[in-house]
């Protein structure tokens, strides 16, 4: 909720794309370094302090699982109370394109694409697929960083 609460406050303020995108990846990441106390909890009080590379990247993986479904069904329900981020995300992709210097044939492929991107942005399927791939892999990357540090070596 802390992460989408930052994000919305990003696009309000009609942050810069880069800035938006960095402070939302940090927010992630403190936020999922949860994983890591998640498989630790699950491997002293549960396992007895013992716990398999395998088994901890299960666990892991299941949290960075359910926190990417909270994330992704929460941010579309503010998408859906509040559509007018629609609009504030794409001016920030469209004010970032503007600043890159592109040629005029250049810069209407990339509008172009921006309005199909938001168009299909508006499809719940779409933005579920996109909000997910926002926030899962990098759930599954600290999981597995938590399962080799954790695991129980020579068991």
């Amino acid at each position: 909720m802390i992460m989408i609460f930052f994000t919305q406050k990003m696009l309000e303020t009609k942050s810069s794309l880069g800035q938006s995108e960095l402070i939302g990846y940090g927010v992630m990441l403190v936020a999922l370094s949860l994983i890591f106390l998640g498989i630790r909890e699950h491997k002293i009080k549960t396992l007895g302090g013992i716990i398999s590379f395998k088994e901890a990247v299960k666990v892991g993986g299941l949290i960075a699982l359910f926190a990417a479904l909270i994330y992704t069904f929460t941010w579309i329900l503010i998408t859906e109370f509040n559509p007018a981020l629609h609009e504030s995300i794409a001016n920030m992709y469209i004010k970032d394109i503007q600043n890159k210097g592109l040629t005029d044939m250049e810069l209407q492929t990339a509008l172009s694409e921006v309005e199909q991107t938001m168009e299909n942005y508006k499809k719940p399927l779409f933005k579920f697929g996109i909000t997910m791939m926002e926030i899962l892999p990098l759930g599954l990357i600290v999981s597995l960083i938590s399962s080799i540090i954790l695991r129980t070596k020579n068991q």
